[in-house]
Formats: C-alpha cells, structure tokens, sequence
C-alpha cells in the first residue's frame, strides 16, 4: 500500500519470535510490523489515503509520520554495512563504496536491498569461508535459499563454471540478479523463484552438482534433506547453515538418513556450519 502511494521502496521491520532454542526463529504475527516509506511533496495527503486504504481493508494500525531529509532515509542504514574480509580471499564489498583490490582478492561487490546476506551473520560468514575451501575451478553449485545472491556470487569469482541460486522471496531472486549482473557473472549465475521438489524453476533437473549450499533454517534442511542429497554428484560436498546448536543433531541425522557422512561441524556462537558427503 504505501509503495504504491508514496512510488518509493519501503523497509519492513518484522517482530520475531523464537520459543526456545529448539525452535526457528518466526514471524510473530501477534505483534505489531513497522513499515517505513518516504514520502516527498503532499505528505499530509499521503497520510490521509494511507488511513483510509487500511480503514477500507479492515487492518488495525496506525498512520504516523516524521520530517527526514531525503538522504538521511535513503543512505543511514548503510552506515552499518562495511567492507569486510572473510576467509583468505574473500572481500565482500557494499556497492557505495570503493575498495582497492589486492593481488589474489576473490572481490563480491554487494547491495543486499530487502534480502538476507551481507556476510555480517555468522551464518553467511562460516558458508562464506567453507565456499572459499571447496569450490574448485570449473565447480558446479547449487545455491539453495540464495537471499541476496553472496554465496552464489562468491562461487563464481571463486571459479564455478556454473551456479544454480534459488529462493521462495521474489524480493531476493530479483536482488540476486542484480547483483549478479553488477559483478559481472550474471552469465555463471542463474537465478530461479522457487525451491528443491515440485518447486524447482530450472528446466534441467537438480542433479550432479559438486558443492551445494544451504543457508536456511533447520526446520527446512530436515524437510528437504533428501533432495539436497540427490542434488550432489557423486564426491559432492554439501554445506548447510542457519542451524543453531540445539538442532545440530536433528539436521545430522536427517543427512545421515539421506545417505550423506556428516564430515565437519563448525560453530559460531549459538549457530552451526555442517559439511557432508555424497
């Protein structure tokens, strides 16, 4: 609604909810989500429609607005998002900023939008580092739950001839794409609405990769281990994350049970990295 009022982007900051550690973190449809646009020219008109649209919809909430400059909406949030170095190779680069590249630099130039992944999670960070390990020249990838494209982008600098990313958010396969085209490998990455089973995009099947990612949460890598599995060629490596500890062993067993060798757990605060084998 106010996207469509305002013809700018909005950001949309949801409340969270994780039970306890045995459980993912969700949306908690029980609070209240803040939804932020900017509004140039008649904001008092903007206001007035935007009450009237949720009145019409029967949404309780409330219509309130503050006097910003335009940059300030625009550019604060990306005060947080630095350049940073994972690993031994990989530079993930905000695209605002400029970075002189060093001899042996795997560089990501990165704008994450409304997706998921700028390295700053130690989920990202860990995939990141296991990706700088195992892709190999002329690598196949299959990047699974793709967010904002950084795993799949890196796969490519790091040499894949080939990346497959998907995702279930519009949002992320659209920022995926662009970012694949800002660093110059949207002829390597693919990027495909969808997900593993019934919900596969592509056309070829999901077979024969050599690495596979998988940053998601536990809940999903149980419910679709088995398809991850038939995605590896033989000698494959998968890498899973988004796993927190007290479902380490939940996630291990349901690999193990799709025939894969958990071969390595790394850990990072309260959140889990896993490689297995085909």
């Amino acid at each position: 609604m106010l996207r469509e009022l305002t013809g700018r982007d909005v950001s949309i900051e949801r409340p969270f909810t994780q039970p306890d550690l045995e459980s993912d973190a969700v949306v908690d449809t029980a609070s209240a989500a803040v939804v932020r646009a900017y509004a140039d020219g008649d904001g008092p008109a903007v206001l007035d429609r935007a009450r009237a649209a949720l009145a019409s919809a029967d949404v309780d909430g409330r219509v309130s607005s503050r006097e910003v400059a335009e940059e300030d909406w625009a550019e604060s949030w990306k005060e947080h998002f630095h350049i940073e170095r994972f690993g031994e190779r990989i530079v993930i680069v905000p695209s605002w900023r400029r970075y002189e590249a060093e001899a042996g630099d795997v560089v990501v130039t990165l704008d994450p939008g409304m997706a998921f992944g700028t390295g700053q999670h130690e989920t990202t960070r860990m995939c990141l580092e296991q990706l700088e390990r195992a892709v190999r020249p002329g690598a196949r990838v299959l990047d699974v739950g793709c967010g904002s494209g950084i795993l799949a982008i890196a796969a490519a600098r790091l040499g894949a001839s080939g990346v497959l990313a998907v995702d279930v958010d519009a949002d992320c396969v659209r920022v995926t794409t662009e970012n694949a085209r800002t660093n110059g490998v949207e002829g390597i990455v693919r990027v495909g609405h969808g997900s593993l089973g019934d919900a596969w995009p592509f056309e070829e099947p999901p077979a024969a990769f050599d690495v596979v990612v998988a940053n998601i949460i536990a809940r999903v890598i149980v419910d679709v281990a088995a398809e991850l599995a038939s995605a590896l060629a033989g000698g494959g490596l998968l890498i899973v994350s988004g796993v927190i500890g007290a479902r380490e062993g939940e996630v291990a067993g349901a690999l193990a049970a799709a025939g894969l060798r958990v071969d390595g757990v790394r850990g990072m605060g309260d959140w889990r990295c896993m490689e297995a084998e085909r």
